[in-house]
């Protein structure tokens, strides 16, 4: 049976034509050539639980340390500023695109930033990329909203997604949305407090630190409303 997380761009990675797409061939050989701490296709297979010892080597020990996944983690800007903010904490960067997993891996070289890793895989397979508990809190700041009615089945939120989210995260981990959308907002919120969740002002890892990011800044220039809530597992 395929993986669909990891292997939904495998014959690309295999058969990809560098005059093609400059971003695929940027990601193969990066991988290839260890340029850019990034994964993609089979490589993938041996990450779900050994995601922590794929990192460069950092002061203090890594199995130690949290494990933060940002879901969409576009061009980087946000989770770069995360890492930054904590060097102790260990960041993945999750994307469907060629081009924005290449920019965040650049980003974070640029940055001299050796706690984060992204990988090309699709969020609603989380279960192929994470081993249950392996995940100390996930990140999803303004998700793809499908406004159409038609197109609502497509959200990310929904509750086979949050159970999955829950399942992969440690005891006290964490889920933080922002979205520009009210009604997303109120129904993501529903399936996250019934798949197991209470609201929290403060995270166990990040604290009160808050972070922008490329929508929401945009949003903010505009005068555009947008909403926010950070939940923790709760004890079953």
């Amino acid at each position: 049976m395929p993986v669909r997380s990891i292997d939904i761009f495998a014959d690309v990675v295999s058969k990809f034509d560098k005059n093609c797409n400059a971003y695929v061939a940027k990601l193969v050989d990066a991988q290839t050539a260890g340029t850019l701490p990034v994964a993609i296709g089979p490589a993938l297979r041996d990450f779900p639980g050994q995601w922590r010892s794929k990192f460069t080597v950092i002061p203090g020990d890594n199995l130690a340390k949290p494990l933060i996944v940002e879901i969409g983690c576009h061009t980087g800007h946000t989770i770069c500023d995360m890492a930054e903010q904590s060097p102790e904490v260990l960041f993945v960067g999750v994307d469907i695109t060629f081009k924005r997993v290449v920019q965040t891996a650049e980003r974070a070289r640029e940055r001299g930033l050796k706690n984060i890793f992204v990988a090309l895989a699709n969020a609603r397979g989380l279960e192929d990329l994470f081993t249950p508990g392996e995940v100390s809190g996930f990140v999803t700041f303004f998700p793809d909203p499908w406004l159409k009615k038609r197109h609502a089945h497509n959200r990310l939120y929904a509750p086979e997604f949050c159970a999955t989210v829950r399942s992969q995260l440690s005891s006290d981990g964490f889920l933080w949305l922002k979205t520009d959308q009210k009604p997303y907002f109120d129904d993501a919120c529903s399936f996250v407090q019934e798949s197991g969740f209470h609201e929290v002002k403060s995270l166990p890892v990040l604290g009160d630190n808050d972070f922008s990011s490329f929508f929401l800044r945009r949003f903010e220039l505009r005068g555009l409303p947008w909403y926010g809530r950070k939940w923790i597992k709760s004890v079953s």
